[in-house]
């Protein structure tokens, strides 16, 4: 029935725009999101190589100022990357918190993501092992474009890498010495945000300096959130040859973790219900963080330039659980060089590009016994924002961490005839890790403290034939490596501290083949078909009896991922667009034999996302979509669950898919100084009841699940002026 229901309202859309339909000399190109993915104007900077995306030999997709300036509540990265094939976004608690996977890659992470270089800016996100543990720096309401590079591609970024790289760029300020703007949005569930914004531009500086609050109670019980976010650009054109950018930012943000429930206390209390501990230890998760960061470019001579990169990240972390108050502080400083060179005549150049990545961590861990949890039943005060804690003297971790890693790349890229583009990758990585136990052990007891080191030279090669404007082919072959993160070295299934020296970093080969291309104003795809080969997968298991260290990692033999990703753009009539991402995957392990053929968990098969919008009397925009996925696993072996009965129910290893359908409408208006727009956005129409977030465990009945979101409604306005 929803389906139909669909249906129909695309007929009717497209029914009513073909009444307004022109000629196509008549067509406002700004009004065609189409033009705005044309292959020759596009420029990428995500791959170190700024470069038009037609020349580009990789899987390549671009979120437009358009589709920016579409947001609604502009706090979930999911809102932002939902038409982007081969990406999927979970987010099981309603905020900012999320888990990002490109291609089944970064699953079975507990916090965070790996895998995936996230760049704010230029800047990295991700500490030396690769980690990034969340996007909370981001406003998403301060974004002009996001770049997402899919796959092996992304290999001159080396081991953090192996997924892709979603490079963020944030708005510069406007050509009027000073602009404002401000946004506020509410709805469901408590949720409210406001931003303000001052920009400008003063002869060869420009600025942009923004502050949001965001708060909400979540959709689920203890499942509130609240975050500030400071953010400060500027850019400097000292000379003509030299450009400084200067990059700050502060977040602080609180969410309380109503965690996830297994299927019998779902079944029982409800959808919004949280896991039993929650309430009772007032679990939560607090994060403070301050970045800055300065960026030059320096153009040597006509041919060559110096890229240098550096940041200092400071980060106050505290997470509660019935397993203890842990803390987290850290220091994360990061430098990058890279030195470019073009060379060679109209039918023959060369781009030559030779750089460095270093990294440095040092974390100080404490985490502290709490009571049990009737005292603190007992005695604590419940709210929404409640930071109260009950430590106790003892402590159960006392240790610090040190990472270091430093990468070294070489980028060669070869234009021919302005329509053959040849790219070759090389790069070379060195990770290493040091822990230092603080809590002394008995004399018999296994070393706690320990060091691992991972090195390994990855490459790429890839052809970018632009055989027309209707078909851009390319292809490419690479390799990868990941590394153990932080948390999976120090929770030691062996031994109370010291590090897992059972887990190896995973390797992984593949290619790729795609085409892209624009058919007149109208039409814009991209289809591309990858397979990936890993060896040494990660998987997540527990070990009964070890108290506070609740989840472990190794590796669990070797997968393949296949499929097939898919985005169409149409623009049949002036003012209607319709927009379709679709991603095929085939993720399996491949061995051992006791899990060979056996689903990846959290990968689904068939993953799809559609807009269709249109746009009449000049100010009003309506738009309708869904968001579908299919089922997906969530137990790395059958066995652990095929005999479990719970309520009286036979459980599988399978979560059932869903189908979601959301709406909004927009109106824009100019007074005089005055611009602005306002908004009412509907989501989950048909109130669906399904997960956001799945997490496995070897024990039958600790497998978590997290209910999304049922129907909301938000209201936006932006005023610019």
């Amino acid at each position: 029935m929803k389906s139909i229901l669909f249906t129909i309202i695309l007929a009717v859309f497209v029914l009513f725009g073909a009444s307004a339909q022109k000629s196509d000399k008549n067509r406002n190109p700004k009004n065609d999101s189409i033009t705005l993915k044309n292959l020759n104007e596009i420029v990428i900077t995500a791959v170190r190589t700024n470069a038009p995306l037609k020349e580009l030999p990789a899987a390549i997709s671009v979120v437009t100022t358009r589709q920016l300036q579409a947001l609604n509540k502009t706090i979930d990265a999911g809102e932002i990357l939902r038409l982007v094939p081969g990406v999927k976004v979970d987010n099981g608690t309603g905020g900012s918190r999320i888990h990002l996977y490109i291609r089944g890659q970064g699953v079975l992470s507990e916090t965070g993501f790996r895998g995936i270089q996230v760049l704010v800016d230029g800047i990295s996100m991700n500490d030396p092992g690769g980690f990034c543990p969340d996007l909370y720096d981001l406003d998403w309401a301060t974004v002009k474009r996001v770049e997402v590079v899919k796959g092996l591609a992304a290999s001159s970024y080396g081991g953090s890498a192996t997924g892709g790289v979603v490079n963020i760029l944030t708005q510069d300020g406007g050509d009027k010495p000073v602009n404002s703007m401000l946004y506020a949005s509410a709805g469901s569930y408590g949720f409210w945000k406001i931003l303000g914004q001052v920009d400008g531009t003063q002869k060869d500086m420009n600025y942009r300096v923004s502050y949001s609050h965001t708060q909400g109670h979540g959709y689920r019980i203890h499942q509130s959130f609240m975050g500030d976010n400071f953010s400060e650009k500027m850019n400097w054109q000292a000379t003509d040859k030299i450009k400084i950018t200067q990059l700050l930012s502060y977040t602080n943000y609180f969410n309380q973790n109503s965690e996830g429930i297994n299927l019998g206390r779902y079944d029982t209390v409800g959808h919004t219900a949280a896991n039993t501990d929650a309430i009772r230890y007032n679990e939560f998760h607090l994060t403070r963080r301050l970045t800055g960061a300065l960026i030059g470019k320096f153009d040597l001579c006509k041919n060559s330039d110096l890229l240098l990169k550096g940041f200092a990240r400071f980060n106050n972390y505290q997470e509660t659980s019935n397993n203890g108050d842990d803390f987290k502080p850290f220091t994360n400083l990061g430098f990058s060089a890279q030195y470019n060179l073009h060379s060679g005549k109209e039918k023959l150049k060369n781009h030559f590009s030779i750089g460095a990545d270093f990294q440095t961590k040092k974390m100080t861990e404490h985490e502290f016994a709490v009571p049990d949890g009737d005292h603190i039943k007992n005695n604590r005060v419940d709210s929404y924002w409640s930071q109260e804690t009950f430590d106790l003297s003892t402590l159960l971790i006392n240790q610090i961490i040190k990472q270091r890693s430093a990468g070294i790349f070489l980028i060669d890229k070869l234009d021919i005839a302005n329509k053959l583009y040849a790219t070759v990758n090389l790069r070379y990585d060195y990770v290493y890790n040091e822990l230092i136990n603080n809590i002394p052990v008995a004399a018999d007891s296994l070393n706690p403290n320990g060091s691992r080191t991972f090195d390994k030279p990855t490459y790429r090669i890839g052809l970018a034939w632009d055989l027309a404007k209707s078909a851009n082919i390319y292809a490419n072959y690479g390799t990868g490596f990941l590394v153990p993160t932080e948390d999976e070295l120090y929770n030691n299934p062996d031994a109370w501290g010291g590090f897992n020296n059972n887990i190896k970093p995973s390797t992984s080969q593949g290619f790729e083949l795609g085409v892209r291309g624009d058919i007149g104003n109208m039409f814009h795809y991209d289809l591309t078909g990858f397979y990936i080969d890993t060896k040494n997968e990660f998987y997540r298991y527990s070990v009964p009896g070890r108290g506070n260290n609740t989840a472990f990692f190794g590796n669990k033999g070797a997968s393949n991922r296949y499929g097939i990703e898919t985005f169409l753009g149409v623009n049949p009539v002036n003012n209607l667009n319709i927009e379709l991402a679709y991603t095929y995957s085939h993720c399996t392990y491949t061995s051992p034999d006791s899990v060979k053929g056996h689903f990846i968990p959290q990968c689904p098969q068939h993953i799809l996302a559609a807009e269709v919008s249109y746009n009449f009397l000049k100010h009003f925009t309506v738009a309708v979509n869904v968001e579908y996925q299919s089922k997906w696993c969530i137990q790395v072996d059958d066995s652990i669950y095929q005999q479990f009965t719970e309520n009286g129910i036979k459980r599988s290893s399978w979560v059932n898919g869903y189908k979601v359908f959301s709406a909004n409408v927009n109106y824009n208006w100019k007074l005089g100084w005055l611009k602005g727009d306002i908004g009412l956005y509907a989501k989950n129409l048909f109130d669906e009841q399904y997960f956001g977030f799945t997490e496995p465990n070897n024990g039958s009945d600790y497998n978590s699940f997290q209910p999304a979101p049922g129907r909301e409604f938000f209201v936006n306005l932006r005023l610019k002026f």
